[in-house]
């Protein structure tokens, strides 16, 4: 599990409305300030809507969290009810019955009184009660026609009942028809969520990550952050899955951080490849083989090999996936794309002069145990735009392998620049600038 390589205590993008992982963005906030002061002036019908997946649910589990302990409440949470099924599940939520079949027989009538006496019992003694009907878009009109009604329960001086509706946009529809004009007018707050921004994105899985970890840590980096926000649209539901599967995914490559890689390929998970935007490539000068650069480059090569400490050398599972490390052919299916990053710039072999070449440095992978896991290391940093040769290497104990090179580069800031990128972007591990020319291709 995720949750111990990456030190949670609680999973962070859990599908359940927990109201403490409610992230409170503009019209998240501004609808639950709406919503509990409808409740405290116990203004009647109130009404909550969003497409799905914004949170709807979770903003009023947070809500009945801020509730006064004189608000009793009633969940109805199945809306395919019945107008005498309503009355009997607002009865039994209320703790006016144990048991709805008790009231099985009842009449309409008798249920309604029922509800009424409780009702009054509680004016009396400066209690509320607020019923919260949940996908109420789905209600058949005689139960939402009984609803109305039961707003007609009041004093002189106060609603006896008050209704929250919540629902998907389809619910205004209905309100708006000709037939609900009744119910329509009653409604004294309306309040809608929407998806979130790319900023909120970001702060919503910072957020979410830091109640789960207890502390605040940056584990998506900005261009996956990207990545989740389009594939998303900003729909809270959506980033959970997408963050949940990418973490599923970066602990399965032991990956410290999410990148865009990563992201893309949870998106693959979750049948949201086809979504995945065109990102763009690098686009870099054509590096031309140096072909065999004499025996000066051979000698700077072996005095360089014996730096290397025979350290494993692979890419990450989270990239390409154990087919490729083992030797197996991997799965076929669309690579993710990357987003445009602009890399330093090898020099030009085929102008360069020998002054040029007396100080050059290259960048050098640990040793690859199979041929074919180096080039297939090899090609994704040629996809990048990266200069990439393989060459063998002999280590400290005699043995040969392959290892990666990248460049020439002109400056060794330049070559430690690609460093951090290729390892802290990409995946890569045990990557070295070293002082020399690239060896020769293989």
């Amino acid at each position: 599990m995720y949750e111990d390589y990456y030190r949670f205590r609680r999973q962070p993008f859990s599908p359940t409305p927990d109201p403490e992982f409610l992230y409170k963005s503009g019209s998240h906030q501004e609808a639950l300030e709406q919503l509990l002061r409808g409740v405290r002036r116990r203004e009647g019908i109130l009404l909550l809507s969003g497409a799905v997946g914004t949170g709807k649910t979770t903003t009023t589990r947070a809500l009945l969290q801020f509730l006064d302990r004189d608000v009793f409440t009633a969940l109805v949470l199945n809306p395919f009810v019945t107008a005498d099924e309503l009355l009997r599940v607002l009865l039994q939520d209320f703790g006016v019955v144990s048991d709805g079949r008790t009231l099985q027989d009842a009449s309409r009538q008798s249920l309604v009184e029922t509800l009424n006496r409780f009702l009054l019992s509680l004016s009396t003694v400066g209690a509320s009660a607020l019923a919260v009907v949940d996908e109420a878009q789905n209600l058949p009109a005689e139960t939402l026609e009984q609803l109305r009604v039961l707003t007609t329960l009041e004093t002189d001086r106060q609603k006896l009942l008050q209704i929250l509706l919540v629902g998907q946009p389809e619910l205004l529809t209905v309100l708006g028809s000709s037939e609900m004009r009744p119910l329509n007018q009653r409604v004294a707050r309306r309040c809608e969520l929407f998806p979130l921004n790319r900023d909120e994105v970001e702060k919503y899985i910072e957020f979410r990550i830091r109640m789960a970890q207890g502390a605040s840590e940056t584990m998506f980096v900005a261009r996956a952050i990207d990545l989740v926000y389009q594939l998303s649209e900003g729909v809270p539901r959506k980033i959970n899955l997408i963050c949940d599967r990418s973490l599923e995914a970066g602990c399965a490559g032991l990956k410290p951080t999410i990148d865009e890689v990563i992201v893309a390929k949870a998106a693959e998970a979750l049948d949201l490849a086809g979504r995945v935007p065109t990102l763009g490539s690098v686009s870099l000068p054509t590096v031309r083989s140096p072909g065999r650069l004499g025996p000066q480059t051979r000698r700077m090569l072996a005095a360089a090999a014996g730096v290397v400490a025979g350290v494993g050398f692979a890419v990450l599972l989270a990239v390409y996936g154990p087919e490729v490390l083992s030797g197996r052919p991997a799965v076929s299916g669309p690579s993710p794309q990357l987003a445009p990053i602009e890399l330093p710039q090898p020099i030009d072999l085929s102008t360069a002069t020998d002054a040029v070449l007396d100080e050059t440095y290259v960048l050098r992978t640990g040793v690859f145990e199979t041929t074919e896991a180096a080039e297939a290391g090899a090609e994704m940093l040629r996809d990048l735009g990266a200069p990439a040769i393989l060459a063998p290497v002999t280590l400290n104990d005699g043995t040969t392998g392959q290892a990666i090179w990248i460049g020439p580069y002109a400056s060794e800031a330049d070559a430690e620049q690609l460093r951090l990128i290729v390892t802290d972007r990409y995946g890569f591990g045990d990557v070295q600038v070293v002082a020399v020319l690239l060896p020769d291709a293989q």
